[in-house]
């Protein structure tokens, strides 16, 4: 009994040295008991809290990103990195139970991604709509791992969600439609399964939380409806609602500066979770969340909590008589195309016959051109000129037309510098549709080695701030280089973009391949000819791989330096077989895989008030040795985005011969893929949002997909493989 009174003074003392650390983000003091001693271990880390303080004595830090640390505790100490990486997934399922369990209905649960909404809470449509869909404001979040410390992403979204029982939704739906789909159903309480069939009065849910099957009243389940499933209903419904357009509108993409309320939408919404779903209880773990976002700072980090951002210059581009520029359009427009030795281009015009007259006035626009444009001649050094404009009374005449022109001039020299300029009439027509003129028309022509351009109505009818895009896009087509760059891109000597697009069934696909030198210069395209099993993907897109460093062969050195884009994730089954495909070709070169993510959740912003609240273009923030975010579409002088820009989250790995380290140097890959967005020969836009070998990488599989929907194998004709022929 004497001594309690000590005992308890330790007992206080130590928690007080824990929470003191605590506040200074340093490690939980050590202990080593002896017989007649007590070894305590303190870390101050003095060199990073001075850092810390002279970063503070710079200014106010601007930038932060919808990322908020999490802080782990076993009882009264903190958690090492290595304990929580086995555990990841535990955190996860107990956040979305802990959602759950205060309010939010999870809308899904996939990939460790949980997209929920709080019940109650809508946002505004019309009264007539809302018996068929409602609004929500819905939020995703994601644990993510940079520098060994966890975070908990958070972005906002919003959900058009069917409110419709399925008794009333299958009147608009055969079974197929709904069967397979996920649905809520009420079983004592409302719970969330798939609904496997139903018939007038019952329907079949397979519960999630249990794994089993029930028999529930069509009047008690709410299917979750597509958004083409919803604009059916409206539709059927006879009511007039642009359900796309509410969307967008509802998810801040459709207005300017849209990053100031995204942002504090989020930053709202995590000190609302800090304080009512948080702190979670993981078995023996505790975890917690910081309410304030995670910062960025541009020097050595104050600690290990904060992250790295990076600034590079905008990258210039050279027009013709070496004049260089970082904007596109007032550097084309003022100095003209890089390519600038004359030649004559004949058009050959297509069109319907009601529709002659705006053909002829848009080549004589083409021709003379417009305020800030000055005329093909004068932009691009190439005289256009057509004999005639062929006719059609009927749009489903226009590929007869163009075959039996072809016929008539069969010897290819005659079409060497001739271009198909077709109107392609969108009326009647979705955007994807194989069967449209546009693709029809266009599969022909590239087939039989000619160059193409579609136009559609609106632009036959008015060519206003579109001619010279248009212009450009038959200039490329036709050899002409509108612009290049200046420079050599560094550590690269080929970059190759690689995709493939998927047969109707998903099962098969087809491998592309889009090559570009160190100055960005588009060289060839190549490509499987038909539909492989998707289990062969890898043998096969690395068969791709060898085929293109082959036709490179004479140009490659024996180290060459080959960049490969992706923009799906490399599996390491994948860079494997590339690898030694490429190997087959050059065993001693240097081979970079780098993937280009877009598809994400992490935004970074910018407080200063001159800025659209983006992290400006050019900035990059280090995630880790090998990963960055790069800014390609932020605040910049040249272009104002709607909506929120996102950076491209840039993964990479190094294949030396020596099996050295494959860790990029960061700031090069950043540069690289900042580089290869001013190229987009399709747009005068001083930038694109992507780097232009997966853009034209992409390009080429849509259009092939569309092509492949038609019947039979596409081939592209040999002598247009080093043209961009799908732009």
């Amino acid at each position: 009994p004497s001594g309690t009174a000590y005992v308890q003074a330790i007992s206080e003392g130590t928690k007080q040295m824990v929470t003191a650390m605590e506040k200074l983000e340093l490690p939980a003091p050590s202990y080593r008991l002896a017989l007649n001693e007590t070894m305590i271990k303190i870390e101050s880390r003095a060199e990073e809290r001075e850092a810390a303080i002279l970063a503070a004595n710079e200014g106010e830090v601007t930038e932060f990103g919808n990322l908020f640390l999490l802080r782990f505790r076993r009882q009264e100490n903190l958690v090492e990195y290595d304990v929580l990486e086995s555990r990841y997934g535990e955190i996860v399922k107990t956040l979305r139970d802990a959602l759950r369990g205060n309010g939010w209905y999870i809308d899904k649960d996939r990939f460790n991604k949980i997209l929920a909404h709080k019940r109650g809470v809508e946002l505004d449509a019309p009264a007539k709509v809302q018996s068929i869909l409602r609004f929500y404001p819905a939020y995703e979040f994601q644990i993510r791992e940079y520098h060994r410390n966890f975070y908990l992403c958070v972005d906002y979204r919003c959900l058009a969600l069917n409110v419709r029982r399925l008794s009333v939704v299958k009147r608009h739906f055969v079974r197929h439609d709904l069967e397979g789909h996920r649905c809520t159903a009420k079983k004592g309480e409302w719970r969330e399964g798939t609904l496997s069939e139903f018939d007038e009065e019952f329907a079949k849910v397979r519960f999630f939380d249990t794994g089993t099957e029930e028999t529930v009243p069509v009047s008690d389940v709410i299917p979750v409806c597509s958004k083409i499933m919803l604009e059916t209903m409206l539709k059927n419904e006879g009511l007039s609602f642009d359900l796309t357009g509410g969307i967008l509108r509802h998810s801040l993409v459709t207005k300017r500066d849209s990053a100031r309320e995204r942002s504090e939408k989020t930053l709202t919404m995590a000190k609302h979770i800090a304080e009512t779903v948080f702190p979670l209880r993981c078995c023996d773990l505790e975890v917690d969340v910081v309410s304030d976002p995670v910062r960025l700072f541009e020097r050595q980090r104050s600690s290990k909590k904060e992250l790295i951002v990076r600034r590079l210059p905008e990258p210039m581009v050279e027009f013709r008589q070496r004049r260089l520029s970082p904007d596109v359009r007032a550097g084309i427009t003022k100095y003209g195309s890089y390519g600038d030795e004359p030649q004559e281009i004949e058009l050959v015009p297509v069109c319907l016959s009601s529709m002659r007259k705006e053909m002829e006035q848009l080549i004589a626009r083409l021709i003379g051109g417009r305020y800030k444009y000055l005329g093909f001649e004068r932009t691009f050094a190439a005289k256009l000129s057509y004999s005639t404009i062929i006719t059609v009374d009927h749009v489903d005449d226009i590929q007869g037309e163009i075959r039996r022109f072809l016929t008539q001039r069969p010897k290819r020299q005659d079409l060497a510098k001739s271009l198909f300029l077709v109107h392609t009439p969108e009326e009647g027509y979705s955007r994807d549709d194989h069967t449209a003129p546009y693709y029809l028309s266009k599969r022909l022509l590239l087939e039989q080695g000619v160059p193409c351009q579609m136009v559609d109505t609106p632009t036959l009818r008015n060519a206003d701030w579109k001619d010279l895009n248009l212009a450009l896009s038959i200039c490329a087509k036709c050899g002409i280089r509108p612009w290049v760059l200046p420079d050599a891109i560094p550590e690269a000597d080929f970059f190759v973009g690689l995709s493939y697009t998927r047969s109707g069934d998903g099962r098969r696909i087809m491998g592309f391949a889009s090559v570009f030198n160190s100055y960005g210069r588009w060289e060839f395209y190549r490509g499987n000819t038909s539909y492989f099993d998707f289990e062969d993907r890898n043998v096969r897109l690395a068969g791709l791989v060898e085929e293109t460093l082959t036709r490179l062969e004479s140009r490659l050195s024996l180290t060459p330096r080959v960049v490969f884009q992706y923009s799906a994730r490399f599996s390491r089954l994948n860079r494997e077989e590339i690898l030694k495909a490429a190997r087959q070709v050059r065993p001693e070169g240097i081979y970079t895989f780098v993937s280009v993510n877009s598809h994400h959740n992490v935004r970074f912003y910018d407080r200063r008030p001159e800025t659209d609240g983006s992290l400006r273009r050019g900035s990059y923030v280090e995630a880790g040795a090998n990963k960055l975010y790069l800014s390609t579409t932020g605040y910049n002088p040249f272009r104002r985005m709607a909506g929120t820009p996102k950076p491209l989250e840039i993964s990479a790995w190094v294949e030396r011969p020596d099996s050295g380290d494959g860790r990029p140097d960061l700031r090069v890959l950043a540069l690289q893929v900042l580089s290869l967005t001013k190229l987009n020969w399709a747009s005068t836009d001083a930038f694109c949002g992507e780097p232009i070998t997966l853009k034209y990488a992409g390009d080429i599989a849509y259009l092939t997909a569309a092509f492949l929907r038609q019947s039979g194998p596409f081939e592209l004709h040999p002598s247009l493989e080093t043209t961009p022929w799908f732009i």
